[in-house]
């Protein structure tokens, strides 16, 4: 049984909410220490993590009954072992702390290398700036958002912060019998003017969520024209959700005001159907 987005965060808000024993916590901790020292005797990382892992799974069930019946109702999670979390760009100093996700799969060789890069880039500037006195934090991490036999999407998140904060994401799409990035240019038959039609309905879906939630304000038809949305870039970020519906991903502020935050717009399959490859 496939779960949607918000099926999740409900199963993930319950499974926060549980408690564990005092003896369920000191497994736990032992098991991170063994693993701690075992990756310290030069043995693999993600043997380790995964060693963590898999303890840790088999413990809290046998310890609290209300942690194995959240469980049972989780998706499967083996994808998750397939990537190695990477601390390298941290640097306390210049207020930065990043976790920086490695695949293991040697067929997401290029993926590794264009987040490595693109994460490298985004911590240099930001020392940069840090450097001529710009006393802002850095945080990066990231997470998955598909991981199936043909796509693996995984989204780079940031958030700066100091007077004021900004989120922004940069999403992956892998084809994963190919290895290629997908661009949201190449999901489109040869000639689609997807750029036209996506924004058409993004814009009907604002002034829809306007007319029908007062808290709801997207940059349209505002006095300032520069400032309103216009239309998605060629390269917005998107993914497919659990249903194979394309969502289209925008960054704070980039076509809403900040209390907004990070906004998403699905596109119904009538529209997507004739235009997709």
């Amino acid at each position: 049984m496939k779960l949607d987005k918000n099926q999740l965060e409900k199963l993930r808000f319950e499974y926060e909410k549980l408690e564990m024993n005092e003896e369920g916590v000191n497994i736990m901790k032992k098991n991170i220490e063994k693993a701690k020292k075992e990756n310290q005797k030069n043995l693999k990382k993600g043997l380790a993590i995964a060693g963590v892992c898999a303890v840790t799974l088999v413990a809290i069930p046998n310890i609290s009954p209300s942690v194995a019946i959240a469980m049972e109702k989780v998706p499967v999670i083996g994808p998750i072992v397939d990537f190695i979390t990477f601390r390298d760009y941290s640097d306390k100093k210049s207020n930065i702390n990043v976790e920086a996700p490695k695949a293991e799969n040697q067929n997401l060789d290029m993926l590794n290398k264009t987040t490595d890069e693109y994460i490298k880039s985004l911590v240099d500037k930001f020392k940069a700036e840090f450097e001529k006195g710009d006393n802002k934090s850095l945080d990066i991490n990231y997470d998955i958002l598909r991981d199936d036999d043909n796509i693996l999407s995984l989204q780079i998140k940031g958030l700066e912060t100091g007077a004021s904060g900004y989120m922004f994401s940069k999403i992956y799409n892998v084809d994963k019998k190919t290895g290629n990035i997908l661009e949201l240019k190449d999901i489109f038959k040869e000639g689609t003017d997807y750029v036209t039609i996506l924004t058409e309905n993004i814009k009907e879906q604002m002034k829809k969520q306007m007319e029908e939630d007062s808290n709801k304000v997207y940059f349209l038809d505002k006095d300032i024209p520069d400032g309103n949305f216009e239309k998605i870039k060629e390269n917005q970020n998107f993914y497919f959700n659990a249903n194979n519906e394309l969502v289209i991903c925008f960054d704070e502020y980039e076509v809403a005001p900040g209390s907004m935050g990070k906004v998403q717009f699905i596109i119904p399959q009538d529209i997507t159907n004739n235009i997709l490859k």
